[in-house]
């Protein structure tokens, strides 16, 4: 008897990796056929080109340019080393394995196979730089009126602190 159930415990571990096994398979196809690894480099080339920018938007001084300049491509050569797609992969499969049936792989699968599917692949670069341009045209107009908040701030502070 205790064979038995030893034998039927053994199957049935076995029959679990060999399902997380197949569903892992699943995400790294589902990352191969959405381009997981071309999303990442194209988010960096559009942090390269809003970096490029960011300076005059600080107020970067044009005798600071130069300097501002290389220290923005060393932290971006820094972030695309430490955050490869060599370095996200496994982390990101173990993202999908946990939050996605094997079913919801397969649904998404098939999906960006058609038609459709493919085109939002194609498109998702441009739709995210554009996300970008857009939050960058919003912080533009939100930095004025969250620098005065904090300037209110302090002065209640102040005010507050020269009551007591």
């Amino acid at each position: 008897m205790k064979k038995v159930i030893l034998f039927v415990l053994v199957s049935l571990l076995s029959f679990s990796t060999v399902a997380q096994d197949s569903k892992r398979e699943s995400v790294e196809e589902l990352l191969r056929v959405t381009n997981a690894d071309s999303m990442i480099e194209s988010i960096y080339a559009q942090m390269d080109q809003a970096f490029a920018g960011m300076g005059q938007q600080i107020g970067i001084k044009p005798s600071e340019q130069e300097a501002f300049d290389n220290y923005m491509k060393n932290v971006a050569l820094t972030m695309k080393t430490e955050m490869s797609w060599e370095k996200m992969k496994e982390p990101m499969i173990d993202i999908y394995l946990t939050h996605f049936s094997e079913k919801e792989i397969q649904d998404l699968l098939k999906f960006y196979k058609t038609d459709s599917g493919r085109s939002m692949i194609d498109k998702m670069p441009a739709v995210m730089m554009d996300s970008m341009k857009l939050s960058q045209q919003m912080m533009q107009n939100f930095f004025p009126k969250l620098n005065a908040m904090i300037a209110e701030f302090i002065n209640e502070l102040r005010e507050s602190n020269s009551a007591s």
